[in-house]
């Protein structure tokens, strides 16, 4: 054999070797983020991220399985969550806000703190089940009603495996919880009530946008919705008749919720029969004009008001004609 040939073949085994290590060796313990994960490992997460979505995205059982754990596989209830999943990415696209790489933390259970993001601030508690676990947090793109998606990978002894996939709302009419909680504070503080509440109610709505995501202001915003909703309830009853001359009854103020954002939704019963929508019409200018001395602010900071006109008060055990007009505030 010849010796040269012998010798350069061992130095280019050696050199592959020492590159597949250094591109292979041991992570120190500790929480990496975003770009401080090592390029390696970031690059084998964002492949495994390529090839989520390209099965969400097809709604394909066959191609996600292909990432699942086991557990994953077996929990049939997986299976609605992915059709879900696949509905809101056809609506708007996800993309990575933010992404943790976890390397043998010591204990069962770890808290990652956000302390940059503002009002935004929040804490992640998770559950270490394995020495490796990647977490990436996916914020729809280009709606006001966005979602938050969770993606969790294991490294297990089979390889590194998706263990979780989550989707709560994140924001609502554009804003986070604690956004909307400032919102209703300052509404609140100008005698607009009815708004108030109904901001919180969204806020709330969007509290939790990840299993373990905590707000600093959760016990806050809980206390304050509780208080107000009191207040509420003790202001306004229901049926509430408006003054005018047909005394339509408002008998529910609920919201809805539009690909523009959450609106107030005002439900009423009318003697005015559905079909005459000229008398409805005209009705509904009296309403409007009462209700914005009855509910202060109501008219306010709108960009819509829903109103739902019954002859018939509607029930759960069948369905009721109504009428729909919508007032658009300029």
């Amino acid at each position: 054999m010849n010796l040269r040939f012998l010798v350069k073949n061992l130095l280019a085994c050696f050199f592959a070797l020492a590159f597949w290590q250094s591109c292979h060796s041991p992570i120190n313990p500790g929480t990496y983020v975003d770009d401080k994960i090592p390029a390696s490992q970031a690059g084998d997460f964002h492949d495994l991220n390529r090839q989520l979505f390209e099965g969400l995205r097809a709604d394909s059982k066959k191609q996600l399985t292909e990432l699942m754990s086991k557990e994953m596989i077996d929990n049939t209830s997986n299976l609605k969550d992915i059709e879900v999943i696949s509905n809101h990415i056809k609506n708007a696209e996800f993309s990575l806000q933010d992404e943790y790489y976890l390397v043998n933390t010591k204990h069962r259970k770890d808290t990652i703190k956000i302390g940059n993001r503002n009002i935004n601030n929040h804490n992640i508690g998770v559950v270490i089940d394995q020495p490796e676990i990647y977490l990436g947090f996916f914020v729809q793109k280009g709606v006001v009603n966005g979602q938050l998606l969770t993606v969790i990978y294991e490294k297990l002894s089979y390889g590194w495996k998706l263990t979780d996939l989550q989707i709560y709302p994140y924001t609502l009419s554009g804003k986070t919880a604690p956004e909307l909680y400032e919102l209703a504070k300052e509404d609140y503080a100008k005698g607009y009530l009815v708004n108030a509440v109904n901001l919180m109610d969204e806020a709330r709505s969007c509290l939790q946008p990840s299993l373990g995501w905590n707000y600093p202001d959760e016990k806050q915003i809980n206390d304050f919705y509780a208080r107000i909703v009191q207040e509420a309830n003790l202001r306004y009853r229901f049926p509430y008749v408006i003054p005018a001359s047909t005394q339509p009854q408002i008998i529910s103020l609920q919201t809805h919720t539009t690909p523009e954002g959450v609106f107030p939704q005002i439900f009423y019963r009318s003697k005015i029969k559905l079909t005459n929508t000229a008398a409805l019409l005209k009705e509904n200018l009296e309403v409007r004009k009462a209700l914005a001395k009855a509910i202060p602010g109501i008219d306010k900071g709108n960009k819509y008001v829903f109103y739902s006109v019954f002859n018939k008060l509607p029930n759960s055990y069948e369905s009721v004609d109504r009428y729909e007009v919508t007032d658009t505030i300029k």
